[in-house]
């Protein structure tokens, strides 16, 4: 149903969708009925009726497997809006509340990184993961599961029982899928799903770095065929949003801090790659160091790239 005139006048400023992916441009073209998941200053998650997710951020930093990229002139342009704000799709416009969202002339980023080149590097290169585990001890964040690679003090940040259940679920995964076991591989990926707080959980951002780490070769080959099982396996344990970052994942497909992280790799850019892992580890409380451990745990459990 078009918008009329007054209603537009009554909208705030209209936002311009600046990028988005494929699955982003998917949901907007097959959404019937959605309502917002959750909503903060600077993004705004909906869930339509497939649950599916549409991240809505304001920075192309911020863009995610499913997300939108807005621009206005508001800083903050999702402060305010109510939790219970209507949200309806027309061609071209979004709006949720009294926002309004033109994406019809957005652009489409591929939220696939370039594996072939990533595992040819990798793979021509083992030595390189173990300098990136050197370069994550410089930028780690502590409380985050890269404890668990490294001695920690009592009073660390994360419970001990905590710890105790991630390094279990931790080397189950990575041992099962460094041996293509499907069974141990998603018994790992349950022991981890959900732990932790937060809308994406400690052990779940560890999952998402685990399958990075699969579609880059880091496994070998085949293991990318696991990766779809592991996700399914975690993704009904956890929080709607972290289980969008999961089944993503699973698909080899990820936010834009990691994309900038590997195209530093690609480059052979050293200084850029630790200005990317000192971003990737500025998400949220411990989101990203989380993920990065996860990524590097073949290194550390397996000796792999030492």
């Amino acid at each position: 149903m078009p918008y009329n005139h007054l209603e537009i006048a009554l909208m705030r400023p209209a936002l311009q969708g600046v990028a988005f992916t494929a699955a982003a441009r998917q949901w907007l073209t097959s959404t019937t009925a959605a309502r917002v998941l959750n909503v903060f200053d600077r993004a705004c998650n909906l869930l339509n009726q497939d649950g599916a997710v549409l991240a809505l951020v304001t920075s192309e930093r911020g863009l995610t497997p499913f997300g939108l990229v807005v621009a206005g002139a508001a800083r903050a342009p999702f402060r305010g809006v109510p939790a219970d704000s209507p949200v309806r799709v027309d061609p071209d416009r979004l709006s949720v509340g009294p926002l309004l969202i033109d994406f019809g002339a957005a652009a489409l980023w591929d939220a696939r990184p370039a594996w072939p080149a990533l595992t040819r590097l990798f793979g021509a290169d083992p030595a390189r993961l173990g300098r990136l585990a050197a370069l994550a001890s410089e930028v780690e964040l502590e409380g985050s599961l890269l404890d668990l690679f490294r001695p920690v003090a009592g009073d660390t940040a994360l419970a001990q029982a905590l710890l105790a259940r991630a390094r279990q679920g931790a080397w189950t995964l990575v041992q099962g899928l460094a041996v293509l076991d499907s069974d141990q591989a998603t018994l790992g990926a349950r022991t981890l799903a959900g732990l932790g707080g937060g809308l994406t959980p400690a052990g779940d951002d560890f999952i998402v770095g685990a399958l990075l780490a699969v579609w880059a070769g880091l496994y070998g080959p085949g293991a990318e065929e696991l990766a779809g099982a592991v996700a399914a396996a975690a993704a009904p344990c956890t929080t709607t949003l972290s289980a969008a970052y999961l089944n993503a994942a699973g698909q080899g497909e990820c936010s834009a801090h990691w994309h900038a992280l590997f195209e530093a790799q690609l480059c052979d850019d050293w200084p850029a790659t630790r200005a990317a892992m000192q971003s990737l580890v500025s998400i949220g409380h411990t989101s990203g160091a989380d993920a990065l451990a996860g990524f590097l745990a073949v290194h550390y459990v397996l000796g792999r790239g030492a």
